[in-house]
């Protein structure tokens, strides 16, 4: 059978043969160019993904925070009336500080105080603060239970507030579920967070426990568009003049509109990818000053304004100091 093959191959002239050295390396080279190729598109596909997905959570956590804010402000020095017609809350209703409130050291920096006496620093250093009032409904809050088991209308805190007086020279003689919101910035196990504690009415010092809002806002800023400084005995000037900071301002009834820049940053380092960490940590700040980092998280400014619709008149009419600013909405024209 040996003899026949050997016959059988002589004959048909083919011979068993192999890969050669040559080609063989020839082939892993490729092999492994191929193979690198593929790699640094999948590292820097991968890369771009999730820098994309953490930009994309960077602007739904600012949407959040601001949504929050511009619900609260909108609100600010909202009022129902009593049999007689008269607003229930009729005191201010908007207090703000620059690098948060004075609270005689303390590290929370929410100003659990009186609205009246709330203070702010000498020395701004950290982010703004903002104080809110008005009176909360089933209709313009969620609803949660207070301290003695009865669904009220929440603060931002989500816990029920229990119908409290602020008193006349606060604006409220009557007893309501006046809310009291104070917004800030505070760290949360190393994370800036925007933070809120609100006034539940209680007996011990009128104030749930913080709460965490939305994780990842590192600043706020707030500047106040004012008009003309009032007159009393006339019309309540409308026109706005200026964007000031809160430490400019006296009168707060000159406040129209407020602007609010949040400063906000990815949960996470950006992979560097094809950029360097300085094109990836280069951003404006609300100053519209460019910053630049060398941590690798992305950060953005984010900015609204947001009218104070039940602080301004809507129709004409005289301005009053230390009166109610609204009776005229009850008077007739």
């Amino acid at each position: 059978m040996k003899l026949k093959y050997a016959k059988h191959m002589a004959r048909t002239g083919r011979r068993q043969s192999g890969v050669t050295l040559v080609e063989l390396m020839v082939a892993m080279t490729i092999g492994i160019f191929l193979l690198g190729a593929v790699s640094i598109i999948y590292v820097t596909t991968s890369a771009s993904s999730r820098s994309s997905t953490l930009e994309s959570q960077m602007n739904e956590d600012a949407s959040l925070a601001l949504e929050i804010l511009q619900q609260q402000v909108r609100l600010a020095g909202f009022s129902t009336v009593d049999n007689d017609g008269k607003r229930k809350f009729s005191g201010f209703a908007l207090r703000g500080c620059d690098g948060g409130f004075d609270k005689s050291g303390t590290a929370d920096n929410n100003g659990t105080t009186e609205f009246g006496s709330l203070a702010c620093p000498a020395t701004p250093t950290t982010a703004d603060a903002l104080a809110v009032r008005y009176e909360a409904t089933s209709l313009n809050s969620q609803t949660a239970k207070d301290a003695s088991d009865t669904d009220r209308p929440a603060n931002c805190s989500h816990n029920g507030i229990t119908p409290w007086v602020a008193g006349a020279s606060e604006g409220s003689a009557a007893s309501i579920s006046l809310a009291d919101n104070r917004y800030y910035i505070a760290d949360d196990g190393g994370v800036p967070t925007l933070y809120c504690k609100g006034r539940d009415g209680s007996a011990t010092d009128g104030f749930s426990a913080a709460a965490a809002l939305i994780p990842n806002i590192e600043d706020m800023q707030i500047q106040y568009a004012i008009t003309n400084t009032p007159t009393e005995g006339e019309v309540l000037p409308h026109q706005v003049t200026a964007y000031v900071e809160a430490e400019d301002l006296v009168n707060w009834s000159r406040v129209a509109a407020i602007r609010i820049c949040l400063i906000a940053r990815s949960a996470q380092p950006v992979p560097v990818g094809d950029n360097t960490k300085t094109e990836l940590g280069t951003y404006r700040d609300c100053a519209g000053t460019a910053q630049t980092n060398e941590d690798r998280y992305l950060r953005r400014a984010y900015v609204t304004t947001i009218q104070l619709r039940n602080m301004r008149p809507g129709l004409p009419a005289p301005y009053a100091i230390n009166e109610d600013p609204w009776a005229y909405l009850s008077e007739g024209e």
